[in-house]
């Protein structure tokens, strides 16, 4: 999302977001509702990305982790030479 700072001529980086003439551009939800509580203008939010009803919502910690259950690689083959139980030397 497009966010526009007060200063239309602003030039820098602003809460991690970087802003070349006024104009910058972020996907965190939190930093958009950071942007607009400090009166920078953004893009028309679709109303189920309102970041102000995400906030008291619970984030899923991991939403691409594999599932446990999901089908595990096969072990790989095992290379020729010392074990890793041995040191060097032995």
């Amino acid at each position: 999302m497009k966010v526009f700072a007060p200063n239309k001529q602003y030039t820098g980086t602003s809460a991690s977001v970087p802003f070349c003439n006024g104009v910058g551009e972020t996907t965190d939800l939190r930093l958009i509702h950071w942007f607009k509580s400090h009166g920078y203008e953004v893009e028309d939010l679709p109303e189920s990305e309102d970041p102000a009803e995400d906030l008291g919502k619970p984030q899923e910690e991991n939403p691409e982790a594999p599932e446990e259950n999901a089908e595990k690689e096969p072990d790989k083959e095992l290379k020729k030479g010392k074990s890793a139980n041995q040191k060097a030397g032995e």
